[in-house]
């Protein structure tokens, strides 16, 4: 299984400027670990930075999941709508 920063480099390769991609994909990472307005930073950094932008803000999120954010139906998710600690 690849790793988030071997997604990216292996995309980076493929984009039209590597530097660029790596670029963006660390200023995604920065912005997803700050939190904030995602969607106003991506709109800033224009068309060729975002999806290295993009893929950043995904490796952080994936980094960083619990199966309450993203496994609907489990567990842990149906105790967090419900207010319950006992995930």
């Amino acid at each position: 299984m690849m790793r988030p920063i071997e997604i990216a480099e292996t995309r980076a390769r493929e984009s039209d400027d590597q530097h660029l991609f790596m670029l963006a994909y660390s200023a995604g990472w920065n912005a997803a670990a700050e939190g904030g307005d995602l969607d106003a930073r991506a709109r800033s950094l224009g068309d060729d930075m975002a999806a290295g932008f993009i893929e950043g803000v995904a490796a952080h999120r994936a980094r960083t999941a619990t199966a309450t954010q993203y496994v609907p139906g489990s567990r842990a998710h149906v105790n967090a709508i419900r207010g319950s600690r006992n995930a």
